[in-house]
C-alpha cells in the first residue's frame, strides 16, 4: 500500500465505516503502525461514524444536501472544521443511501404490482359462487353374449333433457357404433354414434330430449344392429 496514491483517502474511508473485507481490513490496519499520514487523517476522520449516527437513516436535517449538491455539516461535528475529505465522504454517503432508497421503493412498488394482479385474479375465484353438482346416474352396460366390451355410461340431468356421458372400453376396432335410449314405451331413439377406433378406447357424449326418469334402458349397437351391452336404468 503507497501512502501517497490516489486510492489511499477511498481506502480510509472505507475503513473508518467498517467497508472492508477481514483481509484489506488487517492490511491497513498493518500500514496504520507504520503510516504517519494515514493516522493524521484517521485522526481527522474518527469521528465520521457518530456523525453518521446522528444524521439517522434518512440522511437528517445534519446531512441535509443542497440543490448545489454541497453537503452541509455543521463544524462543532468535525475534528477539521475545513476537513474536506469528512464533507467528500459524508456527501458520497449521503447519495449512496438515496440510492439505495430510490431501490427499494422501485421494489416496493413492483411487489404491490404484483400482488395486487393476483389479487385481482384471485379474489372473484374465491368469491365465486361453487356450480352445484347437476342429478347423475351410473351404469354399468352387461355385455351380450360373446361380447367382451365394457361400457359405463353417466346420465346427467339437464333441462333440455338427459346428456349421456360413455366410457367405452375392448370395443371393435372399426365400423360405426350407436348408443341407443330406450323409452318406458319400448321406442329405441338414437342418443349418440361414432366410429370404432385402433385402441378400443372411446369417450364420448350424447344427448336425448328423454329425461332420466323416462330412459327404460340403455343399449350399445354395431351399425348393423348387433348389440354389444345393454343396462336398464
Amino acid at each position: 500500500m503507497n501512502p501517497g496514491s490516489d486510492d489511499l483517502h477511498v481506502l480510509l474511508g472505507a475503513y473508518v465505516l467498517g467497508g472492508l473485507s477481514d483481509e484489506d481490513h488487517r492490511a491497513y490496519s498493518e500500514h496504520l503502525r507504520t503510516c504517519v499520514p494515514c493516522q493524521t487523517e484517521l485522526g481527522q476522520v474518527s469521528g465520521l461514524p457518530r456523525l453518521l449516527d446522528l444524521a439517522g437513516p434518512e440522511g437528517g436535517p445534519h446531512l441535509a444536501v443542497p440543490d448545489g449538491g454541497a453537503l452541509a455539516v455543521p463544524a462543532s461535528h468535525l475534528t477539521e472544521p475545513d476537513d474536506e475529505h469528512v464533507t467528500t465522504l459524508l456527501a458520497e454517503v449521503a447519495r449512496r443511501r438515496r440510492r439505495r432508497r430510490r431501490w427499494v421503493s422501485a421494489l416496493a412498488a413492483a411487489a404491490a404490482a404484483v400482488f395486487f394482479v393476483g389479487g385481482a385474479w384471485l379474489g372473484p375465484k374465491l368469491t365465486e359462487p361453487t356450480t352445484p353438482a347437476l342429478p347423475t346416474t351410473h351404469v354399468v352396460a352387461a355385455p351380450a353374449p360373446g361380447s367382451s366390451v365394457r361400457v359405463e355410461v353417466a346420465l346427467v340431468a339437464r333441462g333440455w333433457g338427459t346428456q349421456l356421458d360413455l366410457n367405452c372400453e375392448d370395443m371393435p376396432t372399426n365400423g360405426e357404433l350407436l348408443l341407443y335410449v330406450i323409452d318406458r314405451n319400448g321406442r329405441a331413439t338414437t342418443a349418440a354414434s361414432w366410429r370404432g377406433t385402433a385402441t378400443g378406447y372411446s369417450k364420448l357424449t350424447g344427448a336425448t330430449a328423454l329425461r332420466p326418469s323416462e330412459i327404460q334402458a340403455l343399449e350399445v349397437r354395431t351399425g348393423t344392429g348387433q348389440v354389444l351391452a345393454s343396462a336398464r336404468t
